[in-house]
């Protein structure tokens, strides 16, 4: 894959159907972004998040379960590891923090295989925090999304689809 902003040794930008690149100003455009997805995803995605902290992952991810309909308010779940989220319309979203994660092992004593079985079986979606650190666990078509500090309150935010179904939602956040 070609990495952003990387085409033949020069600095141009990249259009590709599974790439998008762009920069929120503040937190609430953030949060709208995420709403945006939230509205597109479905059981079955697998949603994952990187970024340094502060970069607004949660930001993100509080308006993903806003635009997924989440009946609770979503937070980071750092203290518990997993939050669930169900709406109205039925489903449930699964809310993972992989900040204190090390190994195999400790995504297991999480349940973390169990949710992403369920997630196959498309009977709920997940987002994931710190992905980075359970990305051998994780299957390979989802959604990945990078976020990175450009100011105090702009974000960088690059998404990368793999798989079909993926390449189909990144399609319908655009």
């Amino acid at each position: 894959m070609a990495a952003f902003g990387q085409c033949y040794n020069r600095r141009v930008p990249v259009f590709e159907s599974r790439l998008l690149d762009l920069v929120t100003h503040n937190p609430a455009q953030t949060r709208q972004f995420g709403a945006r997805i939230g509205r597109a995803i479905r059981a079955g995605d697998v949603i994952c998040l990187s970024g340094e902290l502060g970069a607004g992952k949660t930001t993100l991810a509080s308006g993903i379960g806003e635009g997924w309909g989440a009946r609770e308010v979503v937070n980071s779940p750092t203290f518990v590891f997993v939050n669930e989220y169900s709406r109205a319309a039925g489903g449930k979203l699964y809310h993972v923090d992989a900040y204190r994660l090390r190994d195999a092992a400790d995504a297991e004593s999480i349940a973390l295989p169990d949710m992403l079985n369920e997630v196959s079986e498309g009977k709920s979606a997940i987002l994931i925090e710190w992905s980075e650190r359970v990305a051998d666990q994780l299957p390979p078509e989802r959604l990945w999304i990078d976020l990175l500090w450009v100011e105090e309150s702009a974000r960088r935010i690059q998404v990368a689809a793999n798989g079909a179904r993926h390449e189909a939602l990144l399609e319908q956040i655009r």
